[in-house]
């Protein structure tokens, strides 16, 4: 299979047919992780192993198996043209169901495309949410449905973000890339994720010092990703460093 396929192949699982129904589960979470040039491949290892590393914590397994089970997805993106599936939907319902979810995560092989179209050029936030959207179509039926996206750029491929119904979007913005003081008015990229991509309930950015930072972050994420939604905690997103 050549580079120009296997995307593609797992680009269409995005909007395959309708996946598992009727699960009692409380959060259908889709992490998605930028892939574009800014991206290379020493940050992409670090975040991949992040994460998969935050998913192994003690603390994160006991919040993820408390209550009613969470079901987990994760998937990469880079242009607007340009996503695919790393984990399909899995329903968390042991131990064993988080520890091989995180090393298919942490295995899972950065798409590189073909000498002549090279994936992951550009960086197309708002494809990427409709893409988490489709996703999320066809997860497992949950009481809540989220999309945690990470990045270290703003988008510059199609529309900047997309409005989706009954859906919270997070964010997790890697700093270094861009100015403190984004076009004047908001700081840096976390601040310009809380502008453009925040959504729903309880919606909140983190920000990572950089992809060594980012195991730490993506942990404190999930913790706060797998806790019970406060009540009147409905309002707009908040930005926590």
């Amino acid at each position: 299979m050549n580079g120009r396929a296997a995307p593609a192949l797992l680009l269409a699982a995005l909007i395959g047919a309708a996946g598992p129904a009727g699960a009692a589960c409380r959060l259908a979470l889709a992490l998605a992780f930028d892939v574009s040039a800014s991206v290379d491949a020493r940050e992409y290892r670090l975040m991949m192993e992040g994460t998969a590393e935050a998913l192994r914590d003690p603390q994160v397994r006991q919040a993820a198996l408390s209550d009613l089970p969470v079901a987990l997805a994760a998937y990469v993106w880079a242009g607007r043209r340009e996503q695919a599936i790393a984990v399909d939907w899995v329903l968390i319902e042991s131990e064993t169901d988080l520890a091989e979810f995180a090393d298919r995560l942490q295995g899972f092989p950065r798409p590189t495309g073909d000498p002549l179209s090279i994936w992951g050029g550009r960086t197309g936030v708002g494809a990427a949410l409709a893409a988490g959207e489709r996703l999320l179509s066809r997860a497992p039926v949950c009481d809540a449905q989220t999309i945690d996206l990470a990045g270290d750029g703003e988008s510059n491929d199609g529309p900047a973000s997309v409005r989706l119904e009954a859906v919270t979007v997070n964010a997790l913005a890697v700093a270094g890339n861009m100015p403190l003081d984004y076009d004047g008015a908001v700081d840096g990229l976390v601040g310009w994720y809380e502008v453009n991509i925040l959504q729903g309930p309880g919606a909140f950015a983190l920000e990572a010092q950089g992809f060594g930072d980012f195991a730490r972050a993506m942990r404190v994420k999930l913790l706060r990703e797998f806790a019970p939604l406060l009540l009147g905690a409905v309002g707009g997103g908040m930005m926590v460093r």
